[in-house]
């Protein structure tokens, strides 16, 4: 496919840029770094798009902005905690099925769980709950098998069980619990 026009380019950022930068903000926890990502993505669209089409654009977006994430944050070996401005909503466009589903105060406490798994966990708990991309949509994303997304989701589900039960304990009160708030999810749809 040729290159895109600067017109073209620009649909897109206004179109895709919010829900990546989110994205990328899940994963890597620096909102500079994150944009930094997003803008190299979209030089990367302009000068060589994929193939497939602008059909083809979001997808191969989020992957090449989900694997520069994970790889910068695997680079640096950077732990910092999430920037307070991810959980706000004007912020967060990316994320709101989770946010519909999440009081403040369970948003805050996953955010914080989040923040203490690996790269990869988070990321693909974020593809599925924030992106609510189904486990084919995740598969492709990530150019694995189907069998392989739901290991890594299920791995990826109980360590955050594990972080927010320690967490659970370390306040002495009730912690959200991402597997009761699945099964309410999938029990409403």
């Amino acid at each position: 496919m040729a290159a895109l026009t600067e017109a073209e380019l620009r649909q897109w950022i206004d179109r895709l840029a919010p829900r990546l930068i989110a994205l990328s903000v899940g994963i890597c926890r620096d909102r500079h770094r994150a944009e930094e990502i997003v803008q190299d993505a979209f030089v990367k669209l302009w000068n060589r798009p994929p193939d497939g089409g602008e059909r083809a654009f979001p997808a191969w977006m989020r992957r090449v902005v989900t694997n520069a994430s994970i790889n910068a944050l695997q680079r640096t070996r950077r732990y910092a905690p999430l920037p307070e401005h991810v959980g706000d909503a004007t912020t967060r466009q990316g994320d709101t099925a989770l946010a519909d589903a999440l009081g403040r105060e369970d948003r805050e406490r996953l955010w914080a769980a989040l923040d203490r798994l690996a790269p990869g966990k988070r990321a693909i708990l974020l593809l599925r709950a924030a992106e609510g991309l189904s486990y084919e949509a995740i598969a492709t994303h990530l150019d694995v098998p189907i069998g392989t997304v739901m290991s890594r989701l299920s791995r990826a589900r109980a360590a955050l069980e594990e972080v927010l039960s320690t967490m659970r304990e370390e306040e002495g009160g009730p912690v959200f619990s991402f597997e009761q708030h699945h099964e309410a999810r999938s029990e409403r749809a």
